[in-house]
C-alpha cells in the first residue's frame, strides 16, 4: 500500500515542505508546495519515474523560483536527481491560471506540455478566451442582480493578473483514458473546469482540484463556460469513484487524502446541504443569485465576491435544471435580456398534484 512520508505542515495540516509518497509499486511522487498568488499555495507533483519523469501542474510565474527551491529540497532530503530539463513532459491538470501560468518556462526548457483537448484552447488562444470569458461573466453578473458599475468592476478584477500570460500552443492534447509517462492513465473530470484530468499512478490518484482533503472546489454555472456546472462536477465525482481503488489521493491544494471514497461522499453531502439551503431561502421569498450569495456567504471582499456569486449561481442553475426552482419574475426577464432573475422554490416534479 502507498505510504506518505513525514512533512512540515501549517495549523490546518497543509504541507509546507516537500513530501515523499511511495506507491505500492515503488513509484516515488514528490509533493512540491509553491505559492502561486499571495497566500495561495498549490501542490505540484513530480512523479519521478527513472525513464519518464513527469511534473503534474506547473504553478505560476510567481512560483517559478520556489519550484527550483523545492526541487533542491527534494535533492537534499531524498536524493532526487531529476531537474526541470530532465522531464519527459509536464501535465497541466486544467486551465486555471494557478495550474498553467508558468507553462512558458517549460516551453523555453523544451519540455513537452500536455493538457486535455477541451482546455488546450485556453492556452493557445488565451487572449481571445480572456475577452470572451469576461464578456459572458459580465452578463451573468447582471442577471444575478449586480448593478452595472459593480459588474464592470468585478469583470475587470477577473481579468487582472491574467494579462501576463501569452498564447502558447500545447505540445500534446489528451482525452479521457489516454496515458502519460510509462502508462499512467488519465481520467477526464469536467465540472470545476472543462478539461480537468486526474491521473492514476499505481494505487495513488492525483486528483487536481476535483477532490481536496478539507474544502471543496468552487463551482461555476455552465451558462458561463460549457462543460462546467454542478451537474457535470457531481457526475465526475462518481467517475472518480469508479476510476480505481486508491490508497491515497493527492489534491492540488491542502494535505493528501487518506480515504478517497469517504472524501467523495463528504463532498457530495456538502453540495446536497448547500442545494437545500438555496431552496430554503427561495421558499421564504423569491431571490436573485446576488441575494442568495449574500445570505449564504455573508459580505465578501475583492475576488471573494466573485467566487461567492459563481458558487451560488452554480447551485441555482442545478436546481433550476432539475425543476426545483422556477423564475418568479418572468415578465421582467422577457423584457430585458440582462434583467435580474428572481427564483422561487418549487416542489419536486414527482410530488406535484395532477
Amino acid at each position: 500500500m502507498a505510504t506518505i512520508g513525514a512533512y512540515e505542515a501549517d495549523h490546518r495540516g497543509r504541507p509546507r515542505s516537500v513530501a515523499e509518497i511511495v506507491t505500492s509499486a515503488g513509484t516515488r511522487i514528490y509533493l512540491l508546495p509553491v505559492e502561486t498568488f499571495g497566500g495561495h499555495v498549490n501542490n505540484l507533483y513530480l512523479v519521478d519515474d527513472a525513464e519518464r519523469p513527469v511534473l503534474f501542474d506547473v504553478g505560476t510565474m510567481r512560483s517559478d523560483a520556489e519550484l527550483d527551491r523545492r526541487l533542491e529540497e527534494a535533492r537534499e532530503r531524498f536524493g532526487v536527481r531529476t531537474r526541470v530539463g530532465d522531464l519527459a513532459e509536464v501535465v497541466v491538470s486544467h486551465a486555471h491560471v494557478d495550474h498553467y501560468g508558468n507553462a512558458g518556462r517549460f516551453r523555453r526548457e523544451r519540455v513537452p506540455i500536455t493538457i486535455h483537448e477541451l482546455d488546450a484552447r485556453v492556452l493557445e488562444g488565451f487572449q481571445e478566451r480572456l475577452v470572451l470569458a469576461a464578456r459572458d461573466l459580465g452578463v451573468f453578473l447582471l442577471r444575478s442582480g449586480m448593478d452595472r458599475d459593480a459588474a464592470v468592476d468585478l469583470t475587470a478584477l477577473y481579468r487582472s493578473g491574467k494579462t501576463l500570460f501569452q498564447d502558447l500552443a500545447p505540445d500534446r492534447r489528451v482525452g479521457d483514458g489516454d496515458v502519460v509517462g510509462p502508462g499512467w492513465k488519465l481520467l477526464h473530470v469536467p465540472g470545476h473546469c472543462p478539461g480537468m484530468v486526474c491521473m492514476a499512478v499505481d494505487d495513488v490518484v492525483l486528483t487536481a482540484d476535483q477532490l481536496l482533503s478539507r474544502i471543496t472546489p468552487v463551482q461555476s454555472p455552465q451558462s458561463i463556460t460549457p462543460h462546467t456546472g454542478l451537474e457535470n462536477y457531481l457526475r465526475s465525482l462518481e467517475r472518480l469513484r469508479r476510476f480505481g481503488s486508491f490508497a491515497v489521493g493527492l489534491g492540488a491544494h491542502e494535505a493528501p487524502i487518506r480515504d478517497v471514497v469517504a472524501r467523495i461522499d463528504e463532498t457530495r453531502a456538502h453540495h446536497a446541504e448547500r442545494l437545500e439551503r438555496v431552496r430554503a431561502l427561495c421558499r421564504e421569498e423569491p431571490r436573485t443569485v446576488a441575494e442568495l450569495s449574500l445570505a449564504m456567504f455573508g459580505r465578501q471582499r475583492g475576488y471573494g465576491i466573485l467566487l461567492a456569486l459563481i458558487e451560488a449561481g452554480a447551485h441555482v442553475e442545478y436546481l433550476h435544471e432539475h425543476g426545483l426552482l422556477a423564475v418568479a419574475n418572468l415578465d421582467d426577464a422577457a423584457a430585458r435580456f440582462d434583467a435580474p432573475v428572481r427564483y422561487r422554490a418549487t416542489e419536486p416534479p414527482e410530488r406535484r398534484a395532477d
